[in-house]
């Protein structure tokens, strides 16, 4: 992090082509610290989990489902504003220094009106709730814990960019420190919240929300002081707010707009896979609501190799060294494969133990540890889908992407919830297997546009 110092030594950025380009090392030095925030990030999921199944099984299927349904509302402007790490890799691999802030100004103009956009949804969640299926015990829960959440929007946004910025850089140590102090906020606002605590009361699926609000807010504040920091501006001019080009604004929105709707077409094909779990019963939805969180916590390393393999692929197709760009591609597939591979084994064989560490009924350990096999079986894909993604949008190819995740989710994923669930009456195991077939079908297509290459010539700064 950006330490204040009285010094009149000049600041250099640091040279993007050094003697670790394109090593297992340079990956591994970028992706430990994403891995370590995006665990921790994922830690926090599953602590609220735990924290809000001790509160009951109801309730935790309740959070579960509303922050998928939260998450899948704002994807669509968290994916777009993620194309910062893009534009900021490119312009940094090609010495553009001077138009850096300009990347980070573009997406801060568009906080505002995207959290304004989700507030008029409020009024209609309940019929929403109820047309979706969602049961009786459980709706209640999803509307409070949505409501709250839809107030700390902007700090999510905002985090999202400086966080995209620093990673453009190739600083991945400063996300992981303010990550892993938010989750500890979060951590520690959770037990007071949902439990009470002297004077406080116990609120808790309301006290969930709160929590993470309140630890979202942390984060922007943070994230702000560094971006705003001696270092950041003696090299990015930081502190100076200048007017955005137009040009430069329809240009990022044409990279990132894409990289939205990928992310948001992708949340709701899960999206709709939880609202039809949601209504076969509350042990199911909490099952559910446990693996879910364990494969959030599984892919956490490679999504780490693949912003990594997505910033040096920027910053090198910036410099332009291709060769480079494609070594660390290549690093960065081989070691997403084999690490989610041993955790898809681990899956298989900690099943039981796994979910139970969550929710102590047994209908819910049955399910849960059905389900863990599943989930066992598409992590390798899982890893490939992601770190080729990864590699396409450091190119800026993120069109191809939305199609393919586009006609994977509505014309094979969709379908086949219903058709494996309901039509062969598999219930929950028939969703999750439908789940398994996109994801190997996605992994397919991102890695078949990987290996076409034509991601090597293009270029967004």
């Amino acid at each position: 992090m950006d330490i204040e110092t009285e010094t009149n030594t000049p600041v250099s950025p640091p040279a993007v082509v050094h003697e670790n380009s394109g090593t297992s090392r340079e990956v591994f030095l970028l992706a430990a610290p994403l891995i370590v925030a995006f665990l921790s990030f994922s830690i926090m999921g599953i602590v609220d989990t735990i924290i809000v199944g001790r509160v009951g099984t109801s309730e935790q299927g309740g959070v579960g489902m509303g922050a998928s349904l939260y998450w899948t509302l704002i994807c669509l402007f968290t994916g777009t504003i993620s194309a910062t790490n893009t534009f900021v890799a490119q312009s940094f691999g090609a010495g553009k220094l001077d138009t850096i802030r300009l990347w980070v100004l573009a997406p801060l103009l568009l906080v505002v009106p995207m959290s304004l956009i989700l507030l008029p949804i409020i009024p209609y969640l309940d019929p929403i709730m109820e047309l979706l299926g969602t049961t009786s015990e459980v709706r209640p829960h999803v509307e409070i814990y949505m409501v709250i959440r839809f107030w700390g929007t902007p700090f999510i946004l905002s985090s999202f960019i400086f966080s995209s910025f620093l990673r453009g850089l190739g600083d991945m140590k400063t996300p992981m420190l303010v990550t892993l102090v938010s989750n500890v906020a979060n951590i520690g606002l959770d037990l007071l919240l949902v439990f009470g605590w002297g004077p406080i009361p116990a609120y808790g699926v309301a006290g969930a929300a709160w929590a993470t609000v309140l630890a979202s807010l942390v984060s922007s504040g943070m994230y702000l002081m560094v971006y705003l920091g001696k270092k950041n501006n003696a090299l990015y001019k930081t502190r100076s707010f200048v007017r955005v080009p137009k040009e430069m604004l329809l240009r990022y929105l044409k990279v990132g707009l894409p990289l939205g709707g990928t992310w948001f077409i992708e949340s709701i094909s899960w999206s709709v896979m939880t609202f039809y779990i949601a209504g076969i019963a509350p042990a199911a939805l909490a099952a559910h609501t446990i693996v879910f969180q364990m494969i959030h916590f599984s892919f956490m390393p490679a999504i780490g190799l693949s912003v990594a393999s997505s910033t040096l692929v920027g910053q090198y197709l910036g410099a332009e060294r291709v060769d480079l760009a494609k070594k660390s591609a290549r690093v960065a597939l081989i070691w997403s494969c084999g690490f989610m591979t041993f955790v898809g084994l681990m899956f298989a064989l900690m099943r039981t133990w796994l979910v139970g560490l969550f929710n102590s009924d047994p209908e819910v350990i049955l399910i849960g540890g059905r389900l863990m096999l599943v989930a066992a079986a598409f992590q390798l894909f899982d890893a490939m889908g992601l770190t080729a993604a990864g590699v396409l949008r450091g190119a800026g190819d993120t069109r191809f992407p939305l199609y393919a995740q586009l006609g994977a989710a509505w014309l094979v994923f969709a379908p086949l919830i219903l058709l494996l669930g309901d039509g062969l009456g598999w219930g929950i195991y028939g969703a999750w297997i439908a789940a398994l077939i996109f994801i190997v079908l996605l992994a397919g297509l991102f890695y078949g546009r990987y290996l076409g290459g034509k991601w090597q010539s293009m270029r967004v700064h």
